[in-house]
């Protein structure tokens, strides 16, 4: 299957030296630049054809957070993904989804990272013991330079990082408003009205590739900028950005070899998108994060372009 990403030079912003291009998925007047991301299936693929992906998460109060990441990733391509968290939780999942396996959080679960192709941390933890203990086995390994694999990171560890900086040149940070306020200690109000050069702060700091959500998601990957042409203030519901780490793990694992950042562009798209095209049929009031991963999962079946 092969999707198209739509760019257009953005002249009228400018930070540093760094391209900026805003990015869609439908064809624009102007967006003369076409990205081609590629992934050929076969009649021999399995389960694991593709590799395995993990979610490291779900404190307790937060289930659903890791739900949303999950069900994501496996209606949009993965196809074999585990849900590590508490013991509670690793016991409750499958009544939700069957289709998920569980383990039971331990620092020998963290040591088996690079078994994984994605690994999303942070979805569903908060700021107990629990979740601290998390971030701290983390921030041993990084250190050791003992992982190497594909991080996508969000919420509750995010709020940790804050806290202890270090920096990841293999990892995804997917702050909101609020967390990229954290990361960089300066005003909500400021990141609002500074959201290109927070972006690219957060990046020098802790490295890897930022995706800075809200109005107009901005991706920076320490090279270039780009800001999504999808998506709404519809889109400020609780869960939302648990579904956005799911379908970036997915992209990430399907197609992100050859370059993440296009497979990153196509599951913020993707994500916005679908949010949009609920919020023209029905409006903006009650889009969840649920309906957002039905969409997204229809979409990346008839949106794509066979070759």
């Amino acid at each position: 299957m092969t999707f198209r990403i739509f760019l257009k030079e953005n002249k009228n912003k400018l930070f540093k030296d760094y391209d900026i291009s805003d990015f869609s998925l439908v064809k624009k007047p102007s967006y003369n630049v076409e990205i081609i991301l590629h992934h050929q299936f076969s009649n021999t693929d399995h389960k694991k054809t593709y590799g395995k992906n993990i979610i490291i998460g779900g404190s307790n109060g937060f289930l659903g957070s890791i739900l949303l990441s999950a069900r994501a990733a496996i209606k949009t391509g993965s196809r074999y993904f585990i849900i590590c968290t508490n013991k509670l939780h690793a016991e409750t999942v499958s009544l939700f989804q069957n289709e998920l396996i569980t383990l039971e959080y331990s620092r020998d679960q963290l040591k088996k990272l690079n078994d994984y192709k994605v690994v999303i941390i942070g979805p569903g933890l908060s700021k107990d013991s629990w979740s601290e203990s998390i971030f701290t086995d983390l921030s041993d390994l990084v250190s050791e330079e003992f992982i190497s694999t594909k991080l996508v990171i969000d919420a509750g560890l995010l709020f940790f990082l804050s806290r202890d900086p270090y920096k990841y040149d293999n990892w995804v940070l997917t702050p909101h408003e609020g967390e990229a306020s954290m990361l960089l200690n300066k005003s909500p109000s400021w990141i609002s009205a500074n959201r290109i050069e927070a972006a690219c702060l957060i990046q020098e700091k802790y490295s890897g590739t930022v995706v800075l959500k809200g109005p107009n998601t901005i991706i920076f990957n320490g090279k270039e900028i780009f800001i999504s042409n999808h998506g709404g203030h519809y889109m400020g519901v609780a869960g939302m950005g648990d579904a956005l780490t799911g379908v970036m793990a997915s992209f990430i694992h399907l197609m992100g070899n050859s370059n993440p950042t296009n497979a990153i562009l196509l599951a913020v798209g993707l994500h916005s998108l679908s949010a949009d095209t609920i919020q023209l049929q029905r409006g903006s009031i009650g889009i969840l994060p649920s309906d957002v991963i039905e969409k997204m999962s229809e979409l990346v079946n008839t949106f794509h372009h066979d070759e």
